[in-house]
């Protein structure tokens, strides 16, 4: 005869290796999905820290964006589409003459243009009183067109009479774009 506790142990066996075969091949995969899920949730909700941070700054940045605006607008409008250097040229000459300065010398250099900008470096010379050269640089500061003064040098004249040279090194900028349409 067989032994009834041994094939109630079997069973207990068979019943405890299905359960395990279960809990392997269906609960592993499912808990598995949920640490990954979880870790998903987990990168998401990181995710959105980070975006209510950097939009928490945008307000910060859209104040300043509306702020530099209109100065931009301005220094757009300062720097020109066309290249009219001649009548650059007589503007300066005229003005130089205007606060009496003599001795002049306005040379451009070589264009150096990128994409949108173009630049053409200057170089200026002139002779007169200090008063005149510093109504000079404001009368030019004035202008609509932008002009950078990179280099400035002002020499005192041989007769020593109180007039100055100027020496400067100039950028004048003009917008390239407007050309190659």
């Amino acid at each position: 005869m067989r032994n009834p506790h041994k094939q109630h142990l079997i069973l207990i066996t068979a019943a405890l290796l299905m359960a395990a075969g279960i809990g392997v091949f269906r609960v592993g995969p499912l808990l598995r999905q949920r640490q990954a899920l979880a870790e998903t949730i987990r990168q998401h909700q990181q995710t959105l820290k980070e975006i209510h941070t950097s939009g928490a700054g945008l307000d910060e940045l859209a104040g300043r964006l509306e702020h530099l605006q209109p100065q931009a607008a301005v220094f757009e409008a300062r720097i020109p589409p066309d290249r009219s250097f001649g009548t650059l040229w007589q503007r300066l000459a005229d003005l130089m003459n205007q606060y009496h300065l003599s001795d002049q010398r306005i040379q451009p250099g070589p264009a150096v243009e990128s994409d949108r900008l173009g630049a053409i470096p200057l170089t200026l010379a002139a002779v007169g009183s200090m008063r005149d050269v510093f109504a000079f640089f404001q009368a030019v500061e004035q202008w609509d067109r932008l002009i950078r003064f990179e280099q400035v040098e002002l020499l005192n004249n041989g007769p020593f009479d109180g007039s100055v040279k100027l020496n400067a090194k100039a950028v004048l900028y003009y917008q390239v774009e407007a050309e190659r349409d």
